[in-house]
């Protein structure tokens, strides 16, 4: 019985050129647009060259692949004929019901077979675009791996390109020889009608064998290069080469390389002489050793030689391991400080501190936020999505630590403001922004505004071009500078409009532009729309992270992108990192990284979308290959601004690696090391109730021994299950010093509080417990903001903001703030009445020089209890009324005398 595929020839040949047709539109269409887009940005080249080496890496796999796979079929067809059969035309296949093809219909379906897995083939390698860019521009690092003693610019710009290389050719021969047995065997070439293997034909043969040493010297390769591939072994105690992986897999992989020459030997000889026993036992043996040799003896010698002396036999190695993670991560680079914690700070010390108290964050991000949100979004299309925190200069109140937010355009307008003209063409952007200090409340418990409302009002800080068209979650695309007026911001019972004014997006000049993008946007109102005129530009790609990484997709993105106002413009900077997965004997991360460095910080025009990218870290061997390939791309940091410059802050994705690894590596005795006996880890806090791990945060202060303010992230460190605190890591924002680490390593005989163990401290105070429960149980939600923990001078202070939101009202309130010094716990409306109430005033040294002071002091002290008590009889709390009438009573009988001695 014939089964005729595809009856109608025509059809099938329009539908599939169609689809290509389709498919090839759609590519280059969307390259088309990259192009444009690319080129108004000013990275034309980076474009064209990434394009190039694209297509290079595809159009030469795909010759390769289907050169081979096509060759293979042909073979096949020639030498698959059985004996008689010259003329036959019909194949018979094994499908069941006795079905036939036509031998014609074979070999199309064959050769269509052959550009699919060509096409397969070559768009995986040309994803590795990257290891080509790598391979091709990279160099050395000046710096060579303890084995091999090769540069390690090998292992990160050449060896996975080899590897790519070789794994290419090892599934291509895999494929071809797979392929082949099948097609001879439909032919009925091998395995049909009785014949034994022994009589299949010579031609036949041969090919297989052909095959055969092709897929044996791929998978020999693979053996050499898998030498190389032991310094990023995962297996022990040590990631890297340890003793088994040097003294056994080592000679174990040469043995395999020389093993796949001799069958690859035996194999060309079974083409010519037929031995095909000798093939045979070839091939058994080759299985033996690989079996043998490479997985069983490893883990042989492993489980009963090396474990039963793992500390003297790995020691060598374990250094290896510690200093080259050490290394690539920059971990080596980190200062330690001894430090020793105490106890004893005088009031002129805190007083000395002054200015690292004025700069103390008590607004946690999440809770202003919200209260941003609540009082500041003003309208429904506006949308505060994330806070960033920096130090601004604020005129008279000197060098401030600030939050900030913008005010972007929401994902959604009103319902029913919902209409294209009003989605793409009027809503077009945001407007402004809002700060707020970090240290300040205003009386009602709301953050105090040094920028708000629209448009943005300062006493400080100008704002001369508020509108933002990026941002970091801006919505969709946007056409703009069209017929209708856009919308600016709104003013009392009316909007303000205007028109765009900026270089940002790509001019819709002429008809096919028009096409263009509204077949690539899927919108055909771009093309019909009478609001658009060739002055009209489209802006795509409006995110900050996706158009950093559209332009620069070769550079590993942090998450964080944040706002900067600098000389009456919006920018946001994005940290940009160079990684690698390669870096010998460094253990990984996430995703295989073991390497990274923050070598870029990308600078984003809020306005007009410019891209710009600056080098932070000239030495790295990595950032090397791109600025080779790219050799526009890059600027010089000199050529930043200085006023922009003096905001870059270090990295909190970076700090986060640096500090996930540096508490197990900080330690560098290979013995310590192996029994992990001080391993850290980080500390959790509470938050609303729930016990959270504490994430690193951005303060503004005065280290220790430092004569002024510096901008840096900090994490505190807790040893492994235990609550103590056993360091303090700090990253350093401001230059010169930018880059710079220091931990401050705690002495390990005496206890020095964590952050939890002081949450604890502040549960188990009556007073502060008995208030936070009664705000908590009256119509109100107490909130636990991040806790702090300063370094002044010799010791620790730790800080914690409380919040008040009432219900039915998300808006939260700081309400108290409870310092910790010490064995002391205090719980006062203000920073500086905590650290009052913590330290003193200094009455006794003071008692006969200043007696006014004195007497100053405690009449604040007494309006601050009677308006506790009169809070408390307003809240009908006659518990919480009575002990703050107590309190009165206390401070009158004790300081009476002393006033009246003064008086």
């Amino acid at each position: 019985m014939k089964f005729s595929f595809f009856k109608n020839r025509l059809f099938l040949t329009v539908l599939a050129g169609l689809l290509i047709g389709l498919f090839a539109v759609s590519r280059i269409t969307g390259w088309i647009v990259d192009w444009l887009w690319m080129g108004h940005l000013g990275y034309g080249d980076i474009f064209l060259t990434l394009l190039s080496v694209k297509l290079g890496l595809f159009g030469v796999a795909f010759f390769v692949v289907f050169l081979v796979l096509s060759l293979t079929i042909r073979f096949v067809f020639r030498f698959g004929q059985k004996t008689g059969d010259a003329g036959n035309s019909v194949a018979h296949l094994p499908v069941g019901g006795g079905f036939e093809i036509s031998r014609r219909w074979l070999v199309l379906i064959s050769l269509a077979a052959c550009a699919v897995t060509a096409i397969i083939f070559s768009r995986v390698i040309s994803s590795q675009w990257d290891s080509y860019l790598r391979f091709y521009w990279g160099t050395s690092f000046g710096r060579a791996d303890p084995i091999f003693g090769k540069d390690l610019g090998f292992y990160l710009f050449r060896l996975p390109f080899y590897e790519l290389v070789q794994n290419s050719f090892a599934w291509l021969s895999a494929c071809a020889l797979a392929a082949t047995l099948l097609m001879y065997g439909l032919l009925g070439a091998i395995g049909s009608e009785g014949q034994k293997i022994h009589q299949i034909r010579k031609p036949v043969v041969m090919h297989l064998s052909f095959l055969l040493v092709f897929f044996v010297f791929a998978w020999g390769c693979g053996y050499y290069l898998d030498r190389y591939e032991i310094l990023l072994s995962p297996g022990g105690v040590v990631f890297g080469a340890g003793y088994t992986d040097v003294n056994v897999v080592l000679p174990a992989l040469w043995i395999m390389t020389a093993a796949s020459f001799l069958l690859m030997v035996a194999t060309m000889v079974n083409m010519f002489a037929r031995k095909s026993r000798v093939l045979y036992i070839s091939i058994g043996v080759y299985l033996l050793l690989a079996v043998g040799a490479v997985l069983l003896l490893p883990n042989i010698i492993q489980k009963f030689f090396v474990q039963p002396n793992e500390l003297r036999l790995e020691m060598p190695y374990l250094g290896n391991y510690m200093k080259f993670t050490r290394e690539a991560y920059s971990l080596d680079r980190i200062r330690e400080i001894e430090y020793p914690a105490l106890t004893d700070l005088t009031p002129d010390e805190i007083s000395a501190n002054r200015d690292t108290l004025e700069n103390v964050r008590l607004w946690d991000w999440r809770p202003i936020l919200e209260t941003f949100r609540q009082t500041q979004e003003i309208r429904l299309y506006y949308k505060f999505y994330e806070i960033d925190v920096d130090r601004y200069n604020l005129g008279e109140e000197g060098y401030r630590q600030v939050m900030l937010s913008a005010r972007e355009l929401a994902g959604e307008l009103p319902e029913k403001a919902r209409t294209w003209v009003n989605h793409y063409l009027q809503y077009t952007h945001g407007y402004g922004l809002v700060m707020s200090p970090v240290s300040e409340k205003a009386e009602e418990g709301f953050p105090v505004f040094v920028i708000k409302d629209l448009p943005p009002e300062s006493p400080y800080l100008p704002v001369d071009i508020p509108a933002v068209y990026y941002g970091e979650k801006t919505p969709g695309y946007r056409i703009v500078n069209t017929k209708i007026k856009e919308f600016d911001y709104p003013m009392g019972d009316r909007n303000v409009y205007t028109n765009y004014k900026g270089k940002g997006g790509v001019f819709l000049t002429g008809f096919w532009k028009r096409l263009l993008f509204a077949w690539e946007l899927s919108d055909i109102n771009i093309l019909i729309s009478s609001y658009i005129t060739p002055e009209s530009r489209i802006q795509i790609r409006r995110r900050v992270a996706e158009r950093v990484n559209a332009v620069a997709p070769f550079l590993m993105l942090d998450n964080d992108p944040y706002l900067v106002l600098s000389a009456g413009k919006l920018y946001w900077v994005q940290d940009a990192y160079t990684a690698s997965s390669s870096y010998p004997y460094s253990e990984p991360y996430e995703k295989g990284l073991n390497y990274i460095r923050n070598s870029v910080k990308a600078v984003v025009d809020t306005y007009d979308g410019s891209v710009s990218f600056y080098v932070m870290d000239p030495g790295d061997p990595v950032l090397g290959v791109y600025r080779r390939a790219f050799p526009d791309a890059f600027r010089d940091l000199d050529e930043l601004p200085s006023d922009l410059k003096g905001h870059l802050r270090y990295p909190e994705d970076l700090f986060a690696i640096q500090a996930e690894k540096f508490r197990t590596f900080h330690m560098t005795d290979p013995q310590v090391f192996y029994n992990r006996e001080d391993l850290w880890t980080f500390p959790t806090e509470k938050y609303s109730g729930s016990a959270i791990r504490m994430e690193p945060y951005y303060i503004l202060m005065r280290l220790p021994g430092q004569e002024k303010l510096q901008y840096l992230i900090m994490s505190p460190l807790t040893p492994e299950n235990r609550d103590n605190m056993i360091a303090w890591l700090a990253g350093k924002s401001d230059f010169p010093e930018y880059g710079k680490m220091e931990v401050y390593k705690l002495p390990k005989e005496k206890l020095i509080y964590g952050p939890m163990q002081v949450e604890a401290m502040i549960d188990q105070d009556d007073v502060i417990s008995q208030q936070l429960s009664l705000w908590d149980q009256r119509g109100s939600r107490v909130i636990r903001g991040n806790l702090l923990v300063l370094p002044l001078d010799h010791s620790f202070m730790y800080i914690e903001p409380v919040y008040l939101v009432a219900e039915g009202a998300n808006i939260p309130q700081l309400k108290r703030v409870i310092a910790v010094y010490g064995e002391s716990v205090v719980m006062e409306p203000t920073l500086s009445e905590a650290v009052q109430a913590l330290f003193g005033a200094g009455e006794k040294e003071t008692r006969g020089k200043a007696p006014l002071k004195v007497r100053e002091e405690i009449v604040n002290l007494l309006k601050r209890h009677l308006r506790k008590a009169e809070d408390e009889i307003r809240k009908g709390n006659w518990s919480g009324f009575g002990e703050a009438m107590e309190q009165l009573k206390k401070i009158l009988e004790t300081e009476g005398g002393v006033t009246g001695q003064n008086e």
